[in-house]
């Protein structure tokens, strides 16, 4: 007999009489396709490891006792459950790879599971899902700002990755006080989680993309408004995923993949409230037809093919485009964090050999600077509603060749310039390898025809900077570390 028919025979679940009667199917479909009964795992809060078949059993159950699915009118909270302990590998897909705590910073790193019910808003099709967010928060809770970031991981390489905020500006993320949550809202990511550790994601499930718009959106609303997260009978504790901690203003994000599939998000409405901002970088050209809520976009000085690209829509009172001169789709931070995350999850030997950096001398734009500004203004417009500066755009051929306008060393011109293409000792462009882009350091002799004396090249970093700082496109801490950077470059004198 099916937990459905059970149920319904005990006059115990509404919920089986309706159309979730399609995911009560799904789910028992889902499960008899495993059959992991010749091993146990330690159940959250048992005193006693339980096969992992009755587990599947309570989740089922569990299930069938979540909120109603999502409408065009409101989001439901989700039945939140956690710390996940436990597990083969003992340690969370995507855990830190860099320090939590520093000067000035001390945060926690925990993983929630929750599930729902969620809904294609195209269509109103529903269907159960379990998934899990991974949450930072400040340990001292009045070192909070009130924002939380929510990232959207991109899944281009079939697992989670957090490009957004945290492999860029974690340490000003934290030394400001955001709190940091990663959802995992598509099928592969889920499917990734699963093979990588099958005893501690053995209950998740995700029955395809077309419902992730709604999960994202029900795992907001869990760290939004915990006091309403829904129970079950299997988790009959109401739980918060930020330890209590009042979060005041919601910033979605997402990079590349991830940020097409957050424009959908947003074009489509699935916003009902949720969100109060979007910081989304490299989107790919999207076209956004919904600015209700502010959106702030950065992005490359191309595409991620390093082919010309249509020119971004205009600014507007809710729409803010920067584009990074110099910028590739995917700069040396963003790689050495992947490389960085694939080792410690056992995916790649340590000290494997970078095959992509070797061959093709990844871009080393400091996009680090740009993420921080992007969260500076994000928070600005929040708190103050000051509207970030606008950029100049990067200069294209024409109005019908869109490819970029290039000076005599290669270096693009126009667009938003910090001094490492104001003032350069390399070229780093776009161009080269797709992704990537390519970083080519100038000779000894080039270096010194631009800049007779260390003192000229350092006074000139410094102009710029001082310059850019006074338009609000560079933050103090990174100027300082930008002018240090070029006192401590004196390779050519």
């Amino acid at each position: 007999m099916s937990v459905c028919g059970a149920q319904r025979e005990q006059g115990a679940d509404p919920f089986c009489a309706s159309s979730l009667m399609r995911g009560c199917r799904r789910v028992k479909q889902h499960l008899q396709l495993r059959r992991f009964e010749s091993w146990a795992v330690t159940a959250l809060g048992a005193k006693r490891p339980m096969r992992l078949r009755w587990i599947l059993s309570a989740a089922v159950t569990a299930v069938l006792l979540l909120p109603a699915a999502a409408s065009a009118d409101a989001v439901p909270n989700p039945v939140v459950w956690g710390p996940i302990q436990g597990g083969i590998r003992g340690f969370p897909a995507n855990a830190s790879t860099y320090p939590l705590s520093g000067p000035g910073y001390d945060y926690t790193e925990n993983e929630y599971f929750f599930s729902g019910t969620a809904t294609d808003l195209s269509n109103g099709e529903s269907a159960p899902y379990v998934t899990r967010m991974l949450v930072r928060m400040p340990r001292d809770p009045t070192k909070f700002n009130g924002i939380m970031l929510v990232d959207w991981p991109n899944v281009t390489d079939q697992e989670d990755f957090e490009f957004t905020w945290w492999a860029p500006a974690h340490t000003y993320l934290m030394q400001q006080g955001y709190g940091y949550a990663m959802i995992s809202a598509q099928q592969v990511g889920v499917n990734h989680l699963k093979a990588w550790d099958p005893e501690r994601y053995a209950l998740l499930l995700q029955p395809g993309d077309s419902y992730a718009q709604d999960i994202f959106a029900q795992g907001i609303q869990a760290l939004r408004d915990p006091q309403d997260n829904a129970t079950s009978s299997l988790y009959p504790t109401r739980v918060d995923p930020t330890g209590g901690i009042h979060v005041k203003y919601v910033v979605a994000g997402g990079v590349s993949q991830s940020a097409s599939e957050l424009a959908t998000f947003i074009n489509d409405g699935y916003n009902r409230g949720e969100v109060d901002a979007y910081d989304i970088e490299r989107d790919l050209g999207v076209t956004y037809t919904n600015f209700s809520t502010f959106i702030f976009s950065m992005d490359e000085e191309t595409s991620f093919t390093s082919q010309p690209a249509a020119p971004r829509q205009p600014d507007n009172s809710h729409f803010v485009v920067w584009e990074e001169a110099g910028a590739s789709h995917e700069p040396i931070s963003w790689w050495e964090y992947r490389l960085a995350t694939q080792e410690k999850q056992g995916e790649i030997p340590p000290g494997s050999p970078d095959p992509v950096n070797a061959a093709c001398s990844v871009n080393r734009a400091p996009i680090n600077y740009r993420d921080d500004a992007m969260l500076y203004w994000t928070r600005k417009y929040l708190t103050t509603g000051a509207e970030p500066p606008s950029a100049p755009r990067i200069e294209r051929t024409s109005s019908t060749d869109y490819t970029p306008v290039r000076d005599a060393n290669g270096l693009v011109v126009g667009g938003l310039r910090d001094s490492f293409i104001q003032v350069p000792v390399a070229l780093n462009t776009s161009q080269g390898c797709p992704f990537w882009g390519t970083y080519t350091p100038w000779t000894a002799a080039k270096i010194d025809t631009l800049y007779p004396t260390h003192a000229d090249y350092v006074n000139k970093v410094i102009a710029w900077d001082k310059y850019e700082l006074s338009k609000g496109w560079l933050l103090p801490q990174d100027r300082d570390s930008d002018v240090a950077a070029a006192e401590a470059f004196t390779a050519p004198w």
